[in-house]
C-alpha cells in the first residue's frame, strides 16, 4: 500500500475558523490534494494512506443504493413518456406523447388551473400562518400552549377528511350549511359552493398552515425584541410595527415557505381528487391519476409519463430556488451575539381580537371538520340537526366497522405504520452520520440525492413505481402488494428523516466519538454503541412523525391500490366515491382519534425524558 506525506501548503493559526477547510500538497504527481491536520501555527505535515478507506466505501456503497432506490421511479417517469402501449411492451422511444399533450389546448387550461389553485392555496396559508407564528412565539397571548396543541393536532387530521367535511358542509346538494341557509332565508338555490378553484384552494391553504407554522416558528421565536422595542418607543403601533418590522425581518424565510408550499400544491392530490373531479376541474395531479387510472377505457401510461416530465422539471427548480433561499436566509441574522434576550410583546387592548383570530383558524382546521364528521357518524344518512335527529342518533356505524371495512385495511396500516418509519430512520441514521460525522469528499452529493425525493410529487413517485412493477414483474415482483406501497412512502419521507437526523447529530461533540475509537471500538460500534443512544429520542420522535405521515397519507396507496394493498386511507376513499358517507365519517372520527391519542400519549412521554419533539 503507498504512503506519502501530506503538506500545508500556507501557515495557519489556531483559531482559524477555515482550518478543517485547508487542502494539502500532495509530494507526488496527479495525486489529489487532501486534508491535512492543522494544529499549532506552522507548516505540518501527515503521512496519509492512498488506499479508500472503510467510511469512504461504506458512503460510496450507500451513495448508490439511495441513487438506485430513487432514480429507478424516475427513470420509469421518463421512459413512459417515452414509450406507447403498456407497460413492459417494447418498442422505439418516441416523442409522440408529448406532441399529443402539449397539442392539445385543454393541457394548458390543466396548467392555468394548476397555477391558479397553487397560488391561491400559498395565499390563504400565510394569511393565517404569518399572523399566528407571530401572535403565538412573539406575544403573551393567552392559552399559547393549548393553542400550540391544537396546531399540532391540526396536522394529523388528514386533508381528504377534512375535505370530505367540508363537502358535507358546502356541498350545493348536501351541504349542511347550505341547508339550513336556505330553510332560514328561503333561498331557492343553496348560496355557497366549494366545487371550483377558489373552493379548492381555500381548503388546501388551511390545511397548509400547520406546515407552514412550525416553519417560521424557529425564526420568529429568535427574533431579537430590540428591534420592535426601538419602533414602539418611536410611537409606532404594534400592527405597523408587524408589518414593517418583523415580516420584512423574515422575509427570506417567509419567501422560503412560499416556495415549499408551491411545490407541494402542485403535486397535491387528495383536494383536487374529491372536490376537482366531481366538478371536471383538472390540475396536474388530478390529470396523471385519470391517465393511469381512468374511470373507462386503458391506462394512458405515456400520456401519465408526459403530463409528468412537466410536474417533475418543475419540483426540481423549485427545490432549487427553495435551498437557494434557505442558504441566503442565514444572512438576515436577527439575534445579537450580546444581550439577547427573548421578551413577549404585551398584546394588552389586543389580546381578546387576537384569540379570535387563532380560534378562528382552529375552528377551520380541527372543531369545525371533527364536529360535522361526528354528527354524521351517528346518523343512518346525513340530516340538519334537530330534534327529530337527535331521536336517530346511533352506533351502528361503529360497531359495523369491521363488518364493512374488514381486518385487510387495518392490518396493511399497521404494516405501514412500523415498517415505513424503520426503514426511511434506518436510511436517515446512515446518511446522517456519513453527511455530519465523516469527511468523506462526497458528502454533499449523497446529502443532495437524499433530499431529491423532496422535489418528486409523491403521485408521480407512485406512478414511476407501479410502471417499474408492472413492466418488470419478474425483476420486480412487487406490484400488487402492501410493500411496493411501503417503498414508496420511505423514499417519500427519506428527506424528511435526514433532516431531522442532521440537526440532532451535529450537536453531538465529536470528541465522544474520539474517545471510543481511541478505547479501540470499531466505527459501527461507535456509532451504535454511543452516537445513536444521544441522540435516540430525536430518532425516535422522527419515527413517531413518518409513521403518521404514512397512516394518513392516500395519494400514494391510492396510485399503487389493488385489492390485495388496499389501507384505511384508500377504503375512506372507495367509500366516499359510493356514497357511504356516515361510514365514511365513522372511519374518519377513528382516524382522527387514533392519531391524537398515539402521538398525544407519546409526545407526553418523550416530554417526561426531556425531548420537545418537532412537528414541522
Amino acid at each position: 500500500m503507498a504512503r506519502y506525506l501530506v503538506l500545508e501548503d500556507e501557515e495557519v493559526e489556531p483559531d482559524d475558523t477555515c482550518h478543517e477547510e485547508r487542502k494539502g500538497i500532495a509530494v507526488k504527481r496527479g495525486m489529489k490534494s487532501m486534508d491535512a491536520h492543522v494544529g499549532q501555527a506552522g507548516v505540518l505535515g501527515r503521512i496519509v494512506d492512498l488506499k479508500p478507506d472503510g467510511n469512504s466505501l461504506f458512503a460510496l456503497a450507500l451513495l448508490a443504493f439511495l441513487i438506485l432506490l430513487i432514480g429507478a421511479p424516475v427513470a420509469m417517469v421518463i421512459l413512459m413518456s417515452l414509450r406507447t402501449g403498456f407497460p413492459g411492451e417494447g418498442g422505439p422511444l418516441t416523442l409522440a406523447n408529448f406532441i399529443e399533450a402539449y397539442s392539445d389546448l385543454a393541457t394548458y387550461q390543466v396548467l392555468i388551473n394548476t397555477l391558479l389553485f397553487s397560488v391561491g392555496a400559498v395565499a390563504v396559508a400565510l394569511l393565517f400562518a404569518v399572523p399566528l407564528v407571530w401572535l403565538l412565539m412573539r406575544t403573551d397571548i393567552p392559552f399559547k400552549n393549548t393553542f400550540y396543541v391544537f396546531m399540532t393536532v391540526g396536522i394529523l387530521i388528514p386533508v381528504f377528511l377534512r375535505t370530505i367535511a367540508w363537502i358535507l358542509l358546502l356541498s350545493p346538494r348536501i351541504g349542511l350549511l347550505n341547508q339550513w341557509l336556505q330553510q332560514i332565508i328561503g333561498l331557492d338555490k343553496p348560496p355557497l359552493s366549494l366545487y371550483n378553484i377558489p373552493g379548492m384552494a381555500f381548503i388546501q391553504g388551511v390545511s397548509f398552515v400547520p406546515g407552514a407554522f412550525f416553519m417560521l416558528a424557529a425564526a420568529y421565536r429568535s427574533m431579537d425584541p430590540s428591534l420592535e422595542e426601538a419602533a414602539y418607543t418611536a410611537g409606532v403601533g404594534k400592527l405597523r410595527t408587524f408589518f414593517k418590522i418583523n415580516i420584512p425581518i423574515t422575509l427570506p424565510a417567509i419567501a422560503a415557505v412560499m416556495v415549499y408550499l408551491f411545490m407541494t400544491a402542485i403535486a397535491v392530490f387528495e383536494v383536487p381528487a374529491i372536490i376537482g373531479l366531481p366538478a371536471r376541474i383538472l390540475v396536474l395531479s388530478s390529470l396523471i391519476y385519470t391517465s393511469t387510472t381512468p374511470a373507462t377505457g386503458l391506462p394512458s401510461y405515456g400520456m401519465a409519463g408526459a403530463y409528468g416530465a412537466v410536474m417533475l422539471a418543475l419540483g426540481l427548480i423549485l427545490a432549487y430556488f427553495y435551498v437557494r433561499l434557505v442558504k441566503q436566509g442565514k444572512k438576515y441574522t436577527v439575534i445579537t451575539g450580546r444581550g439577547y434576550r427573548p421578551k413577549e410583546i404585551a398584546l394588552g387592548r389586543w389580546k381578546w381580537p387576537a384569540i379570535a383570530f387563532v380560534l378562528l383558524y382552529l375552528s377551520m382546521e380541527v372543531f369545525i371538520p371533527f364536529l360535522v364528521l361526528l354528527w354524521t357518524s351517528l346518523l343512518p344518512h346525513l340530516q340538519l340537526p334537530s330534534a327529530a335527529a337527535l331521536s336517530t342518533i346511533t352506533m351502528k356505524n361503529y360497531l359495523n366497522i369491521p363488518d364493512y371495512a374488514g381486518a385487510r385495511p387495518f392490518i396493511n396500516t399497521a404494516i405501514l405504520m412500523f415498517g415505513v418509519p424503520t426503514g426511511a430512520m434506518i436510511l436517515s441514521v446512515l446518511i446522517s452520520w456519513v453527511v455530519v460525522r465523516t469527511q468523506v469528499n462526497f458528502r454533499g452529493l449523497l446529502d443532495t440525492v437524499a433530499f431529491l425525493p423532496h422535489a418528486m410529487p409523491s403521485i408521480l413517485l407512485a406512478v414511476g413505481l407501479g410502471y417499474l412493477g408492472l413492466a418488470y414483474r419478474n425483476i420486480f415482483p412487487l406490484y400488487g402488494t402492501i410493500f411496493i406501497i411501503m417503498i414508496a412512502h420511505i423514499i417519500n419521507w427519506i428527506a424528511y428523516g435526514t433532516r431531522t437526523t442532521n440537526s440532532v447529530m451535529i450537536q453531538v461533540h465529536r470528541e465522544l466519538e474520539e474517545a471510543g475509537k481511541v478505547s479501540g471500538a470499531s466505527t459501527p460500534r461507535v456509532l451504535w454503541r454511543i452516537i445513536l443512544p444521544l441522540i435516540a429520542a430525536g430518532v425516535f420522535n422522527s419515527w413517531i412523525w413518518i409513521g403518521m405521515l404514512s397512516y394518513r397519507e392516500v395519494t400514494m396507496a391510492l396510485t399503487l391500490f389493488t385489492r390485495h394493498s388496499v389501507v384505511v386511507s384508500t377504503i375512506v376513499f372507495q367509500f366516499w366515491g359510493s356514497g357511504w358517507i356516515p361510514e365514511v365519517s365513522a372511519l374518519g372520527v377513528v382516524l382522527i382519534i387514533f392519531a391524537v391519542i398515539v402521538v398525544g400519549s407519546l409526545r407526553i412521554a418523550l416530554s417526561r425524558l426531556g425531548e420537545i419533539g418537532s412537528a414541522s
